[in-house]
């Protein structure tokens, strides 16, 4: 349990109060899902964590927690507010306001703060259980962009496509579970998150596959881009793999996320295109697909070894195509390892 991790750096704060699911599961072990009732850990600087749920959702009693149950009938930031007592108390962005707003008129003692950034502190950096599981996670996900390749012929559609990408993570690992993905041909490829529908796959189009699995609760992604027969936007192909290239190259730790963002975006706005990439460089992962702390060029936290985030630069020209190349890269003592191994320079389809 990672709960002493993050008392050490509570600083002034009494309590802390988690609500994201993800985060629950990271500092406790097990994860819950409740919907639109409360769910909170509330970590004291000192001492056990206590888990506050809904009678409903059974609870896993051999964890190293303190429960507090309620049930629909009772007021549950109430409770919560009131087993604080008193004190600072730093919350996640994911607790809802009206939980909050609730604590604050029941104890006017509890004095409240963002405190999102200790957490994500915490959870950017794997530790070597986690390093092996999203290691794996992505090796799965390289060898189902293989299969999936081969599914790219002239006449297919998207949904046909991804319709199978399920089934190719489960033959690949039964412990794989795909989160879907992203099958765009022609110009729905020119969104980057072009919604995959009954597109027919035409000779000459721009295709971009962006998919991943959860490995053991770990998360994969990959983006890469073909073309069947013939590559007619060869010229931004090689530039945003060039911009992959340099973006990797400036990982290590010490350097800014902001740097690396602006290694990608340089190359790109070089070679004309810079209009055309619209998106951060890429975001950190995890336990989640889209995890703090992201590659952008307003983020100028520094990078430290253990942490895991994507390099997906793009080009993106309305009503013609796309091109995204992705890859995560693993943040070592001298600089980085990728964990994608799936060729990005062999993009035509033949």
């Amino acid at each position: 349990m990672r709960i002493n991790q993050i008392q050490k750096i509570m600083q002034e704060l009494d309590w802390l109060i988690v609500s994201n699911p993800k985060s629950i599961e990271y500092f406790s072990g097990d994860l819950y899902f409740c919907g639109e009732r409360l769910l909170a850990l509330a970590i004291p600087k000192e001492g056990k964590a206590t888990l506050f749920i809904n009678r409903m959702f059974p609870v896993n009693k051999k964890s190293d927690l303190d429960y507090v149950q309620f049930d629909d009938t009772e007021d549950s930031a109430l409770i919560l507010a009131q087993y604080l007592l008193e004190g600072k108390v730093g919350v996640d962005h994911e607790f809802p306001s009206g939980f909050l707003l609730r604590m604050t008129s029941a104890n006017w003692k509890l004095k409240f703060s963002l405190a999102s950034d200790l957490i994500n502190r915490c959870r950017s950096i794997k530790d070597e259980v986690e390093q092996q599981y999203m290691r794996k996670s992505s090796l799965i996900n390289d060898a189902v962009m293989a299969k999936v390749r081969g599914l790219l012929k002239v006449g297919v559609s998207e949904v046909q496509v991804q319709s199978q990408l399920a089934s190719l993570f489960q033959s690949e690992d039964p412990e794989a579970v795909s989160y879907g993905g992203i099958i765009a041909f022609g110009a729905n490829a020119a969104d980057p998150h072009g919604v995959s529908g009954d597109r027919i796959l035409r000779e000459g189009q721009s295709i971009v596959i962006d998919m991943g699995c959860r490995y053991r609760g770990y998360c994969s992604d990959m983006t890469r881009t073909f073309f069947v027969g013939d590559d007619p936007m060869q010229d931004i192909y090689l530039t945003v793999l060039a911009a992959n290239l340099a973006a990797i190259e400036a990982v290590k730790p010490g350097v800014r996320f902001c740097d690396i963002d602006k290694a990608a975006r340089d190359v790109i706005t070089a070679a004309g295109y810079g209009e055309y990439f619209t998106h951060r460089t890429g975001h950190g992962i995890g336990l989640e697909v889209h995890e703090p702390l992201d590659v952008s060029r307003s983020n100028q936290a520094i990078v430290e070894p253990g942490m895991c985030f994507s390099i997906e630069p793009g080009i993106y020209i309305p009503d013609k195509g796309g091109v995204r190349i992705e890859d995560l890269v693993l943040v070592t003592k001298d600089g980085c390892e990728v964990l994608n191994h799936y060729p990005k320079d062999d993009e035509v389809i033949l």
